[in-house]
């Protein structure tokens, strides 16, 4: 509440030393306003439209980067960068050293 305040009288002040000390006159203030309104309620509408599409991306199973990682898909080592792979008990070294090698 602090800070919507202080941003209220902040942009009124700023508004006055326009009309007052710059002479723009209030019409070009009213269809300012009027204008800030107007965008404020299309990002209102665009958030209300994408919100429910981005939640059922983000939802689908499998879709987090983590379970991607886990599933063997995403590689996330660098380009030209060696990640140490621990062997893996059961498998012999020809195994392990495919698993070192950079796609």
């Amino acid at each position: 509440m602090k800070r919507f305040l202080s941003s209220l009288l902040f942009s009124s002040a700023f508004i006055w030393v326009a009309v007052v000390f710059f002479d723009v006159e209030t019409e070009v203030v009213y269809v300012l306003f009027i204008f800030s309104l107007m965008l404020v309620a299309a990002a209102i509408i665009t958030g209300l439209f994408f919100s429910p599409i981005l939640r059922k991306i983000l939802r689908r199973p499998g879709s987090s980067l983590l379970s991607q990682v886990r599933a063997g898909t995403v590689n996330l080592n660098d380009a030209g960068a060696e990640a140490p792979v621990e062997p893996v008990p059961g498998q012999n070294a020809s195994q392990n050293a495919s698993q070192n090698a950079s796609p």
